[in-house]
């Protein structure tokens, strides 16, 4: 184990003292040739350099984490520039699916973004699929003379075969599937329940079902492998701001008059989450919140707004999430009765987040 160890570490400091035996060229990010593939190609046996192939797609958030973060480096800029002749490819384009159905044989794992390093004769050499960090890229892309050919290119009728008989656009799930992996902010659908008693009078306190529909994005704050995790930790803490259709029912009684009541709302909620030490995925939650909508009783509708607090605990188990507590509205309907009016009422809802 030790013996692996240090020649990771060798790799990694050869890698870093190349590329700064080179800092006095100019190189802010990787300088991917402009030509198409058959160009990358000829200029790779040309100048006697493999090829790093890079695949990608507008709509993967990974892809975009690594233009942004990763590809920038001076250090890696340099080393590639050095030693390959690097090519982005778009699968979205004719080309780019092309080639990498070439590429990616025999099956495996597919998916972009996608890594591919391969000799003049087409050789893979190298393949990886799947975001990196700057030290597993490097890793990927320190050369070794006696690498071994992995598999063979396809031929560009046999690719354009297989590509017409398989290939599938990538669905709106998936795209956001991808984004949602790469963004801190993760997207989120919510559905639950409400027993609510309106209390609009002394006498009507019988509680009555409705329904909350919801759309959110949740942002979590991970922890640190090398933090002391306390009790007041940010790591602990995850914010969920979000719109929801809400529908709330209850009985009015009025001077001894009885009729049903329902209150339908657009709520903007701005959710907090704070995990209880040692009770692993239970949270404590407070959630003020405005609404705006409509509200209809026997009789008549009127316009409608709230505002108030949501206070409970929250169950997360990985991208599932369940709520439980209680309403307090805050707003003080005495305009539609003779004494002080609330929403008050229980609530329980579950949640999933894409990519958590």
């Amino acid at each position: 184990m030790c013996i692996i160890g240090v020649k990771a570490d060798m790799k990694k400091i050869i890698f870093t003292l190349f590329a700064l035996s080179l800092l006095h060229q100019t190189g802010f990010a990787v300088d991917f040739y402009t030509g198409n593939y058959q160009q990358a190609l000829a200029k790779g046996k040309k100048e006697n350099k493999a090829l790093f192939l890079y695949f990608t797609a507008k709509w993967c958030g990974p892809c975009q984490y690594m233009q942004k973060y990763i590809f920038p480096d001076t250090t890696l800029s340099i080393y590639i520039k050095q030693n390959y002749i690097a090519l982005k490819l778009d699968i979205d384009t004719e080309e780019g699916k092309l080639v990498y159905y070439k590429l990616q044989q025999p099956k495996g794992s597919t998916g972009v973004p996608a890594f591919i390093i391969m000799n003049g004769n087409e050789e893979i050499l190298k393949k990886d699929v799947g975001g990196m960090k700057l030290a597993q890229l490097q890793q990927f892309l320190f050369k070794n003379e006696r690498q071994n050919v992995i598999y063979q290119a396809l031929s560009d009728s046999i690719a354009a075969q297989q590509m017409k008989s398989e290939i599938k656009e990538p669905t709106f799930i998936s795209k956001l599937f991808y984004n949602a992996n790469a963004s801190k902010w993760k997207p989120g659908l919510k559905i639950g329940a409400n027993l609510t008693s309106l209390k609009l009078s002394s006498n009507s306190k019988s509680l009555r079902m409705g329904y909350e529909l919801g759309l959110f994005y949740d942002r979590s704050f991970k922890f640190k492998g090398d933090e002391k995790r306390r009790f007041w930790s940010a790591s602990r803490y995850h914010f969920q701001p979000g719109l929801s259709l809400s529908s709330q029912r209850g009985r009015l009684n009025i001077n001894g008059l009885e009729s049903n009541m329902s209150l339908h709302y657009l709520v903007l909620e701005l959710f907090n989450g704070y995990q209880i030490k040692r009770l692993r995925g239970v949270e404590l939650t407070i959630s003020p919140y405005a609404a705006l909508g409509l509200g209809k009783n026997t009789n008549k509708k009127f316009n409608q707004s709230d505002y108030g607090l949501k206070m409970g605990l929250t169950i997360q188990y990985g991208t599932l999430q369940a709520n439980l507590g209680y309403n307090l509205g805050l707003k003080d309907r005495s305009a539609l009765t003779s004494s002080s009016a609330h929403n008050r009422g229980f609530y329980l809802s579950f949640a999933m987040i894409v990519g958590k």
